[in-house]
């Protein structure tokens, strides 16, 4: 019989777990091997009650107080069986397929000997889907649902992106409610930072149960412009190229449209190779030919979608170009970077966030740095550079770490200064410099841990 096995397991259990020792074997004895217990529905279980020298038979009941009779063709799912272990009775209840209605009080009693056992059986959260995608309309709500059914009824958290959400969170934004299972999360008044990761989190603590569900929303909405302003202040160097950039984020993806205004009247551009769109919809830059004045004046770009549009006013106006650093030294090198400081007696820093007015004394707000490896007896392939844009952080510090480069390496370095209106000439790095070996980078670190211990030691 399947239950064989079972019961000779389950006997083996009830043997190690019955750890109480009776010093008089004569005395009557009856006890539940096992503790108050929780159970998952469905499972297999068997709870053993053993008894000695008892003057009743052993019989469990059920919690409505019923005696669960043995094995029969109309009672295989709930019922008991008998053993006799020398003198110790053994008397399983046996439960197959447990079910919510389990729970409760469970007694094993031999007259006026009892002893009691609470079960409660659980039902987990189980989910089908596990992650799912919706998307709403911007300035209408959306509701994330998450059907959480189990037993003991399970508590629920919102998180978005990570962040915790409660009725507290922004009461005007985020609305929580229940209906039988299904937990939903209104999101109200969509814009586009409503998008993201929202976690529906299922905690059945008495089960000591866990899981969640994921679901990604995106938002149908107009353009917003990324990093900009309405109206944005440009300069570009006279005979020079100037590339202004035009980002925005949207969906559906949207399209850009630029125009060359003069006194507020405004005349499209046509693509052809001035005007450079991303695939991916975010960017759209127009380049400029500063070779005239006429060149000089308000360019508008105009972002559009079936959800609206958004517009920017660049103005461009002449700058003067930065001067060249005066030096820049190389004051240290490891396997991956080169470590420069730069020296411009003649360069505006930048002390605020705000940028200098003057357009023949523009703010400097970096610098650009450029390596190539050295190749004996060529001169030097600017085409396979490693090109840097590094920003200006603090006014007083113009030491730049520049890298990721391949170890071992000598290269030839160039470095210009970089404003609004474009960048200066080039000044190169001499004498050429190189990055170590690996090797060389490892002897040093075990060195300095080497004499550190022998320090510590001594």
């Amino acid at each position: 019989m399947r239950w064989t096995t079972a019961f000779l397991f389950f006997g083996a259990v009830a043997t190690v777990l019955s750890t109480e020792e009776v010093s008089d074997e004569s005395e009557p004895l009856l006890h539940v091997l096992a503790r108050p217990s929780t159970f998952n529905a469905g499972e297999r279980r068997a709870i053993f009650c053993q008894g000695r020298n008892l003057p009743h038979a052993i019989n469990w009941y059920s919690p409505s107080g019923n005696i669960v009779g043995e094995r029969s063709s109309t009672n295989n799912r709930v019922y008991v069986e008998r053993k006799v272990d020398n003198s110790m009775v053994m008397v399983p209840l046996i439960i197959h397929e447990v079910k919510v209605e389990d729970s409760g009080s469970w007694t094993c009693k031999a007259g006026e000997y009892n002893e009691t056992i609470d079960i409660v059986v659980g039902i987990k959260v189980k989910f089908h889907n596990r992650q799912t995608t919706m998307e709403g309309d911007e300035g209408k709500n959306a509701k994330l649902t998450c059907e959480a059914k189990g037993y003991p009824l399970p508590v629920i958290q919102w998180y978005k992106d990570g962040k915790l959400l409660t009725d507290k969170t922004s009461p005007s934004k985020y609305a929580m409610k229940k209906k039988g299972d299904i937990y939903v999360l209104e999101v109200r008044a969509l814009t586009y930072e409503d998008i993201g990761e929202y976690l529906c989190k299922v905690t059945q603590k008495v089960l000591s149960y866990y899981t969640d569900k994921t679901i990604i929303l995106s938002v149908k909405h107009a353009p917003v412009l990324v990093g900009t302003y309405k109206t944005v202040e440009e300069y570009a160097a006279f005979n020079a190229t100037k590339n202004i950039t035009c980002s925005a984020i949207a969906n559906p993806l949207p399209s850009y449209q630029w125009y060359r205004r003069r006194k507020n009247f405004d005349t499209e551009i046509p693509e052809e190779d001035t005007i450079f769109t991303a695939e991916d919809g975010t960017s759209s830059t127009l380049m400029l030919r500063m070779d005239k004045e006429e060149a000089f004046g308000e360019y508008k770009c105009k972002v559009s979608n079936s959800k609206g549009s958004e517009t920017v006013i660049f103005d461009v106006s002449l700058g003067e170009r930065p001067t060249s650093p005066d030096g820049v030294n190389l004051i240290a090198a490891n396997s991956t970077h080169l470590t420069f400081n730069v020296s411009c007696a003649a360069c505006p820093i930048q002390q605020s966030d705000d940028t200098s007015p003057d357009p023949k004394n523009l703010t400097v707000i970096g610098f650009d740095f450029e390596l190539t490896e050295v190749r004996d007896d060529y001169p030097p392939d600017w085409d396979k550079k490693y090109p840097f844009e590094m920003l200006i952080e603090e006014s007083e510090d113009l030491v730049f770490a520049v890298g990721p480069l391949p170890n071992s390496t000598v290269f030839h370095a160039r470095v210009r200064t970089r404003n609004l209106a474009g960048e200066s000439d080039w000044l190169e790095v001499q004498p050429d410099p190189a990055t170590t070996s690996r090797a060389v980078t490892l002897s040093l670190c075990l060195a300095i841990i080497v004499a550190a211990f022998i320090a510590t030691t001594y």
